[in-house]
């Protein structure tokens, strides 16, 4: 069986995953009295692909990451196709090549987002002349941090602000801090990181805020700022910091110690182990290889190869050994063991096998 199959997976290796477009679209306002030149055409690309690069990085102040600049010197590299949208002033909306950039930036040592962010939900209190108001899906106020957040690449979930909602939580217990009443109301939104905040307006706004992780507080700031848009920007800024530094990948690795991606690339490693007895051990122990288990026809083995070829910081998967229903990818990444096997345990083709004695690395698939 492991044989068919292995011929079938040598013949597909070649396919290119789906990437979401998203990450990459960007609509950007022409400026100047020719909007449609040259100079505004390229203002507006340059524009918009750092705030590409922001979304992949989770960092405002991208110009500082290594690798940035040069990115940046020359837009049309990473673009993938442009048009003109009518309006005053009108806009250029533009796609970019977001996995190109990631790796990009991945092997030039600058932290990326690995694979799928999860949410972080936020319960936002306004205070008011009365008791404050629960900022729900649908205000004025959740549309801006819904846009701060896209452009940060944070993924943010705003409570329904139902009758469920209600008769759980209220404005209180987000002012009071009162932990209970809001995680339960947070289950139906099934995500483990909650943030709850508080903003008072004034002559200068306020907003003080905590972030939870599966019920207990990891950050939290009294912060002050010049108007209600300010605020919340540095709110948004300051989730996507904190949440960069969790699941960013990169950042200290600089690109000399990363595979060569120069030309055609390295060579992909060996199919080994076709003489290897079925369901016999697999030997190889590498920081960048692991090992998937129940792997048993062609369509679980490509789901899982598209799931690993779609994780941003990974730049290529070569196939390593097909050995009864278990197969091994070599990864070319940058990053550290610890970060691949958050990344690969966040896919949905795979879970944890919990067995401790198998070796680094290694998952069944779903």
């Amino acid at each position: 069986m492991y044989r068919l199959l292995l011929c079938l997976v040598m013949v597909l290796l070649a396919a290119t995953p789906a990437w979401a477009a998203e990450a990459g679209q960007v609509s950007v306002p022409l400026q100047g009295d020719q909007p449609r030149g040259d100079e505004a055409r390229q203002a507006a690309l340059r524009q918009g692909l750092e705030t590409v690069i922001t979304r992949l990085t989770g960092r405002d102040r991208v110009a500082e990451l290594p690798g940035v600049a040069e990115a940046l010197a020359d837009p049309r590299r990473w673009l993938s196709r442009y048009s003109y949208e009518a309006g005053e002033p009108p806009r250029l909306s533009a796609l970019f090549d977001d996995r190109a950039l990631t790796r990009y930036l991945a092997d030039h040592g600058a932290p990326v987002w690995g694979g799928s962010q999860p949410p972080v939900l936020v319960w936002l209190v306004t205070e008011g002349t009365g008791r404050g108001d629960l900022v729900t899906g649908g205000d004025p106020l959740a549309r801006r941090l819904e846009q701060v957040a896209e452009r940060r690449g944070l993924s943010l979930v705003l409570p329904e602000g139902d009758q469920r909602d209600r008769d759980t939580v209220t404005v209180a217990d987000v002012r009071g801090r009162f932990d209970g009443p809001v995680l339960q109301a947070s289950r139906r939104y099934d995500t483990a990181w909650v943030a709850t905040a508080v903003l008072y307006d004034g002559a200068a706004s306020t907003l003080n805020w905590r972030l939870l992780h599966d019920g207990e507080a990891v950050a939290g700031e009294r912060a002050r700022a010049d108007g209600t848009d300010a605020a919340l920007d540095d709110f948004i800024a300051a989730l996507s910091d904190q949440m960069a530094e969790r699941y960013a990948v990169g950042g200290d690795e600089p690109e000399s110690t990363a595979p060569d991606t120069a030309g055609d690339g390295p060579a992909s490693p060996p199919v080994i182990g076709a003489g290897s007895p079925a369901g016999g051990d697999i030997l190889l122990r590498d920081d960048r290889v692991i090992t998937v288990r129940g792997v048993d026809t062609l369509g679980a083995w490509h789901r899982l190869y598209q799931e690993l070829a779609d994780l941003g910081p990974v730049r290529k998967v070569a196939l390593r050994v097909v050995s009864d229903d278990r197969v091994q990818f070599e990864l070319a990444f940058s990053g550290d063991r610890a970060e691949l096997a958050r990344l690969v345990a966040s896919l949905d083709a795979v879970r944890d096998c919990g067995d401790p004695a198998a070796p680094p690395l290694t998952y069944c698939l779903r």
